[in-house]
């Protein structure tokens, strides 16, 4: 891992950040969902299996994305973040009427779970879950709300222009991590997977508060550049792109493997659920 990020580091400023401003982008939503269904028990595959009608539970998780910008859908923006400020504790964090993460957390699986519920209504709480798991993994996702999540830090990496949330979104930090490796997606997917693979039952007793937790934690790597001159953008460089690299692999590592541990703990018999 050590040497592929040496090559990454390198790599990273030749790609271009312009990915849509998203708790991770497609592909960090597709390696929770791959990694978590690694993980699952019998009986939480046949049912997710069962609920997705031949979708991937990788692909389930891209759903709440495609659909927020509908109008529809538009209610349900609130719920992909929680704003929080540095000294206040993460259990009174809320998003009021409107929602948050952490709500939504609180509300899907318990409407997933419960089998009398309408079929669709379970398997977009499906959806939601996956998607959500990892957005609360996303360190910008418990972000400030005096910069939006980061949304109004402008950033330049290799000269273009962006902004720190879509940089931690990690949609091209990973497209760069597996160019610089010469590694196709299902390669990137064990990397990752690898690097939470004997922390399983310790992350899995972790609570939804405790993973919010950790990317607030994370702000100090976060913020953690120079000040620009005034009305100029952040300049990332290789050291700070490669930091950002390592840890949203670990935070979606970390994702996939409590997303499994959500669903086995809904449907597996308990000497199954890992």
């Amino acid at each position: 891992m050590r040497d592929s990020l040496q090559y990454f580091s390198v790599f990273i400023l030749t790609v271009a950040v312009n990915a849509t401003a998203q708790a991770y982008g497609p592909t960090g939503h597709r390696i929770v969902g791959a990694i978590a269904a690694g993980y699952l028990c019998s009986d939480a595959r046949a049912t997710v299996a069962s609920l997705l009608a031949g979708q991937s539970l990788a692909q389930a998780g891209l759903w709440p994305d495609t659909i927020r910008g509908e109008r529809a859908w538009r209610h349900t923006a609130p719920w992909h973040y929680v704003n929080v400020a540095d000294d206040v504790p993460i259990g009174r964090a809320s998003g009021g009427e409107r929602g948050d993460v952490l709500q939504a957390l609180a509300r899907f699986p318990a409407e997933l779970a419960d089998a009398s519920r309408p079929l669709e209504q379970r398997v977009n709480a499906l959806r939601f879950l996956a998607h959500f798991v990892a957005d609360v993994h996303q360190p910008l996702h418990v972000g400030r709300a005096d910069d939006r999540g980061g949304n109004e830090i402008a950033v330049s990496v290799a000269g273009r222009r962006s902004n720190l949330h879509r940089v931690w979104d990690a949609e091209a930090l990973l497209r760069a991590d597996r160019q610089a490796r010469g590694s196709d997606y299902a390669a990137q997917v064990d990397a990752v997977r690898a690097l939470t693979a004997s922390r399983v039952a310790e992350l899995q007793a972790d609570a939804v508060l405790d993973w919010a937790r950790e990317s607030r934690a994370e702000r100090h790597n976060v913020y953690a550049y120079s000040a620009p001159e005034a009305a100029r953008a952040v300049v990332l460089d290789e050291v700070y792109l490669a930091r950002a690299g390592r840890i949203s692999m670990l935070r979606l590592s970390a994702a996939g493997v409590r997303l499994a541990g959500v669903l086995n703990g809904l449907f597996c018999p308990p000497a199954e659920g890992s």
